[in-house]
Formats: C-alpha cells, sequence, structure tokens
C-alpha cells in the first residue's frame, strides 16, 4: 500500500462544512493518539489508538494504525481492510477508491461495485458521480453507467438538481440530463442551495437563481456560500448579511461577521466582538477584545480587559474574567498565566493544568511543551510529563 487519504471534494467558493448530530462519534487526539468522543459530554467512544483519524461518515470513519488504514464503525469494529491507495468518505452507500492510478467505488463491505477504470471519482450526491475519462468531466450513476458524457473541463456534484460545470473557462449550470440550463458566463460558482446559487463575474459577487436571474445583484466584493441558510456579503468597508431569496435579512452594518452555525454569528465593530442571532439582534453585546467560536454546548470563551472568562449566548458569566490572556486556544486548551507562572484552562475556563510552569506553549496533537526548572519537557492534557521527564 503506497498511502491511503481521506479526501472530501472541494467545491469553488466554497469550504467544507462538518456538522454531526450529539450521537456521532467526534475525533479527539489524547497523548499524540486519537479516538472519538461524544462532543457534548466528553465521554470517550473509541479509544485514542490510532494515528490519523477521520469524520464518521454515514457509519463509518477511516482510521489509520500501524501504517495501515481501515474503515470502523460507530462501536469501534473494523468493517474493512482497505487496500487502496486513495479513497474518499462513504456518500450514498459508495466511495471512490484508486489503484494503480484507476478510480472505481467500494461498498460499505468493502466490495468493489464499480471497477477501476477512471482518471478521477468523486463521492455520490443526488445519485450521480462526478468522474474523469480521457481528461474530461461527466457524471455515472450508481451502477457505473455514463449518464452524462465527460466533456466539461471540471464539473461539481449535484445539488437541488443542479451541478457547476466549466466549459471554455466558464461556469454554468447543468441538469441531471446533461442539458445547459444557465449559460457558462461565469468567472466562479458555487452549487445551489435552495434554489440560490453564489456567483462572480468581472471580479464582483452575487446570488442567482434556478433561471439565472440574479436575485442578489453581482456588484459586491465577496460572497460566501450559504452557512445556516444565509450567506456573509462583503461590500466596501462593511459586512452583511443576505437569505437565499437575495434579501439582505442583516444590512452591511459590521466590520466583519462570521458565517452562521445553530442561529448565531460572531460579529466585529470597532475592533469589538460580540454576537448576533438570524434577525440580527445583539445577544452578546459588541464588547470584548476576543470572542471564541460558540461550543456545542452553547458557551463561548472571551476576552475582556485582557483577562479569559466564559459566557453563554445570553451574555450570562459562567466562569469570571480571571486568567491573563497567553496564547491563544488550541485543541480546547488555552495559556494562562498568574504571578509569573503558566498553566491551562479548557473551554468552559475552568483550570485544568495548575501554574507551575515558567513558561507553556500550544497543545498539538494532543501535547504541549512546556518549561519548568529552566528544562523543556512535553505533557499530555492531564498535565502528566510523557517526553524529556526527570
Amino acid at each position: 500500500m503506497k498511502f491511503i487519504r481521506f479526501i472530501s471534494f472541494t467545491f469553488l467558493l466554497q469550504t467544507a462544512i462538518l456538522s454531526s448530530a450529539q450521537s456521532i462519534p467526534t475525533p479527539y487526539v489524547w497523548g499524540g493518539k486519537y479516538g472519538f468522543i461524544d462532543a457534548e459530554t466528553g465521554k470517550v467512544l473509541i479509544n485514542p489508538i490510532y494515528e490519523k483519524v477521520y469524520p464518521f461518515s454515514e457509519n463509518r470513519a477511516l482510521v489509520f494504525k500501524a501504517g495501515k488504514g481501515y474503515f470502523i464503525d460507530q462501536s469501534g469494529t473494523i468493517k474493512i481492510i482497505l487496500k487502496y491507495d486513495s479513497v474518499y468518505s462513504f456518500t450514498e452507500g459508495l466511495a471512490a477508491v484508486q489503484t494503480v492510478g484507476l478510480w472505481g467505488y467500494i461498498d460499505k463491505l468493502g466490495t468493489l461495485k464499480i471497477p477501476v477504470k477512471f482518471q478521477q471519482a468523486y463521492p455520490f450526491a443526488e445519485g450521480f458521480a462526478v468522474i474523469k475519462k480521457d481528461g474530461k468531466y461527466g457524471y455515472i450513476d450508481k451502477t457505473g453507467k455514463i449518464i452524462i458524457s465527460p466533456q466539461f473541463d471540471f464539473a461539481l456534484e449535484f445539488s437541488d438538481g443542479h451541478a457547476v460545470v466549466r466549459k471554455d473557462g466558464k461556469y454554468g449550470f447543468i441538469n441531471t440530463t446533461g442539458k445547459i440550463i444557465i449559460p457558462a458566463v461565469y468567472d466562479q460558482a458555487a452549487n445551489f442551495s435552495n434554489g440560490a446559487a453564489v456567483v462572480s463575474k468581472d471580479g464582483k459577487y452575487g446570488i442567482i437563481d434556478k433561471n439565472g436571474k440574479a436575485i442578489l445583484p453581482i456588484d459586491n466584493d465577496w460572497v460566501s456560500v450559504f452557512s445556516d441558510g444565509l450567506v456573509r456579503v462583503h461590500k466596501g468597508s462593511t459586512w452583511g448579511y443576505a437569505n437565499t431569496s437575495g434579501v439582505m435579512l442583516i444590512p452591511a452594518t459590521f466590520d466583519w461577521v462570521s458565517d452562521f452555525s445553530n442561529g448565531y454569528a460572531k460579529v466585529k465593530k470597532n475592533n469589538m466582538y460580540g454576537y448576533i442571532d438570524k434577525m440580527g439582534t445583539i445577544v452578546v453585546p459588541i464588547q470584548y477584545q476576543w470572542l471564541e467560536d460558540r461550543d456545542i454546548s452553547g458557551t463561548i470563551m472571551a476576552v475582556k480587559a485582557g483577562y479569559w472568562g466564559c459566557i453563554n449566548t445570553q451574555n450570562e458569566v459562567l466562569s469570571t474574567f480571571t486568567y491573563k490572556v497567553t496564547r491563544p486556544y488550541s485543541e480546547g486548551y488555552a495559556v494562562v498565566t498568574k504571578a509569573g507562572k503558566y498553566g491551562y484552562i479548557n473551554n468552559k475556563g475552568e483550570l485544568i493544568i495548575p501554574f507551575t510552569y515558567e513558561y507553556a506553549y500550544d497543545v498539538v496533537n494532543g501535547m504541549a511543551e512546556v518549561v519548568i526548572n529552566e528544562r523543556t519537557r512535553f505533557i499530555d492534557k492531564s498535565g502528566v510529563c510523557i517526553k524529556y521527564c526527570e
């Protein structure tokens, strides 16, 4: 086996968004090894025994142990021992795999269902998958039959019954028969979401509907893809949000904004940060020097007057602003200082590792470099020395 890699199809103007139900195990790292936990309770569901893991998709997660790749289920049971050079995650019951430079598809038992015969193959969506053959992109169905002949310079997966394709350097949209229904006239394009798609032309961005009509004028400096039903819109020096109808639901009055997630978004104004809801109502006052992303339990680590504290989306203080900021959060831990000594707090503002070090660095891969008695050592997330110990 040369190597195995987990790949998620990267879309133009779009970043991958991972959202998991609370019952789906979430990757975590401990002592340099990876496993899975319940993100809400912190309970370990699959012990950290792997060199690398990737998120679950359709009850399968790609993991590596002793240089070998496997797909496991949510109980940690090995379901597939991988023998391929590269592999995608499972979608619609199939996963694209590569061997000897060609791609095909396996099912959840590891059986090769579509022979390895394509130059490239991508995950299924809405019953179709993008494939590359003879240097061009087209689409197959779940039997491996070519439904839309390879004819495009580039293509994305289907979404809302439409797919982005590129011809002669420009982007347009096709339907599931392969017919071009929105001409390829755009410099960039993202797939449809709830009847709307972000496009760009001549350096400007906007939103079109399924008829190709601009519902948010293509005159903005930047527009994000949809997240939680809204897009971020940047025009001039201000930011706001538009919905799938192209309406500026939250006017562009902020200096910067984040994507919405679970009904909330972080905003910046006059170098201070707060949170708003999807009506644009300020739920956390714009008065903090910094705000971490809201975690799954609704808590937010905040910086005020140079000190860390913990609040919620009702702006209630859950942990007082006690610890001086030294280094930001990394893997759920932040370095703080008190009386010239360094320690670590978690994402609830709790002091997890006491102030015992002369200096401390970020937690990376489940361990952190610290200095004590003028000597460097490495500790795990519980503060136990694991390397260069006395």
